[in-house]
């Protein structure tokens, strides 16, 4: 399959004359990347510097093939898709690197380029992508936004895109922090905020604290995957930052954040007070938006102030006083998001068959999705299923779990 007989897209720019190069890492494109990355409105999980890091940390340790997908016109770098392959039983599944971590998945495309795609010419473009890495099954581009920052997402009109099962939700800033908080019922907040702080008045008040140093971060790093853990065991949940080459990986975005290089690779802010840290978020910044990668809540008796919405008001606070244009807080539909995101970026998933066992193994896929976006949006039997999957991970429990 080498693409000659694809259709010219919407422009005048002929699939066929793209030149399609696949790469085993980011660094071999590394200066091309880095310039279209600066001339666009990309966010953090496309950076090639997390791109890097997953790459380096956790695509061998889970199996994944990378392949970082090149698109050129005549000599110009106008579209990056930082795919791997994963086997999936007998399959071999190109996928979006940075797994559930990535909460935002897509690729990077010059919008002249991406304003010349449409649904026909985008699966010409995958027909042709696919037979440049040879030996792939199946597509299955999941948590792709419609639109980012407002310029639409080619991959998004694919002709077999569907409704992802969860979308983002984020919340516009400005630099005055109160006119946000009046726009999101913030009497109410403020309020609670006030006995939040009287409350924790006796035991010295609460402190939000940034790391300022590599290892500072790493401790709190530390924290944050042992009060996960603990989170994940009582849901019932497996815990995905205990799978193969995550922890390294958020370690590594660690140590290059404190590099000299990166600084809006990871930041960790801890809400402190008696004694302890009781609430931590991992957040990334690019292109003016705060982007939370992970947060945890402490399991103990002071869970009864909420924690987690007390650091989360600061976190706001401080982002509005940083300047910052917009903030999510990952995929989700967590009661402490929607009290503060108020508006809904649409997600789509696109399962995009290439070989036979392909063509099976979508099939699947779709049925799968379908059924969990039926419960999902039926609020009843998403809080039944919810509630048997905390009953069995209870069950599961080793007895020294349950002592």
């Amino acid at each position: 399959m080498d693409g000659s007989d694809a259709q010219a897209p919407a422009g005048g720019i002929a699939v066929a004359d793209l030149k399609i190069a696949v790469h085993a890492s980011p660094r071999e494109i590394t200066e091309d990347w880095r310039a279209l990355e600066h001339a666009l409105p990309v966010s953090v999980y496309q950076s090639f510097e997390w791109i890097d890091c997953w790459t380096e940390t956790a695509t061998a340790p889970q199996g994944i093939r990378p392949t970082i997908v090149s698109i050129r016109h005549g000599a110009r770098l106008v579209a990056v898709l930082p795919l791997g392959i994963e086997r999936v039983g007998p399959l071999r599944v190109a996928r979006f690197l940075g797994g559930d971590h990535a909460n935002i998945r897509m690729g990077l495309f010059d919008p002249v380029f991406a304003a010349a795609l449409d649904a026909r010419s985008t699966g010409d473009l995958l027909r042709t992508v696919a037979g440049r890495i040879r030996g792939v099954d199946l597509f299955d581009l999941d948590a792709q936004p419609i639109a980012w920052a407002d310029i639409p997402n080619p991959l998004a009109v694919h002709t077999d895109a569907t409704p992802a099962r969860c979308d983002v939700g984020m919340m516009r800033l400005e630099t005055d922090f109160a006119s946000v908080l009046k726009a999101h019922r913030g009497a109410k907040k403020a309020k609670k905020r006030r006995w939040q702080a009287n409350t924790l008045e006796p035991v010295g008040g609460f402190t939000l604290r940034r790391a300022g140093s590599q290892e500072e971060a790493l401790a709190i790093l530390d924290t944050y995957f042992a009060q996960k853990a603990a989170w994940f065991r009582s849901q019932g949940i497996a815990d995905s930052f205990a799978e193969p080459g995550v922890a390294d990986f958020f370690r590594a975005l660690v140590r290059r954040r404190w590099s000299g290089d990166e600084s809006a690779l990871i930041e960790l802010d801890a809400l402190e007070f008696d004694g302890g840290i009781r609430a931590i978020l991992g957040s990334g910044t690019q292109s003016g938006r705060l982007s939370g990668y992970f947060m945890s809540v402490s399991d103990d008796d002071w869970r009864r102030v909420s924690p987690g919405e007390l650091m989360l008001y600061e976190v706001i606070a401080a982002s509005c006083a940083r300047g910052l244009r917009a903030l999510d807080l990952g995929r989700g539909d967590e009661r402490y998001k929607a009290s503060w995101l108020d508006v809904n970026e649409p997600h789509v998933r696109a399962i995009v068959p290439v070989t036979p066992a392909g063509r099976a193994a979508a099939a699947l896929l779709r049925l799968a999705d379908r059924t969990e976006r039926a419960v999902r949006g039926n609020p009843r039997l998403w809080k039944l299923a919810k509630t048997i999957r905390r009953w069995r991970g209870r069950d599961e429990k080793t007895p020294a779990d349950a002592d």
